[in-house]
């Protein structure tokens, strides 16, 4: 079995290290899409005009999430 240590991963293969590991920018656009699709459940159930803004938001969310840069960290 492999020995797992706070600063890396040991594996058969290959060894990983935290610094190794490549994670996107964090990101508001999800959250945004979530409360817009909200709105679009909520709306359903409440108004056409509420699930009109719920798909308003969603599409500008969508779109945002889909076109915002990807930001590369220095030295990585």
């Amino acid at each position: 079995m492999s020995e797992v240590t706070e600063n890396s991963l040991q594996t058969a293969e290959t060894t990983i290290r935290p610094e190794d590991i490549h994670l996107p920018p964090n990101s508001y656009w999800p959250i945004i899409l979530a409360f817009g699709f909200s709105l679009i459940v909520g709306g359903a159930a409440l108004s056409i005009a509420l699930t009109i803004i719920g798909v308003v938001i969603t599409l500008v969310s969508a779109i945002g999430w889909v076109i915002e840069p990807v930001t590369v960290e220095e030295g990585h």
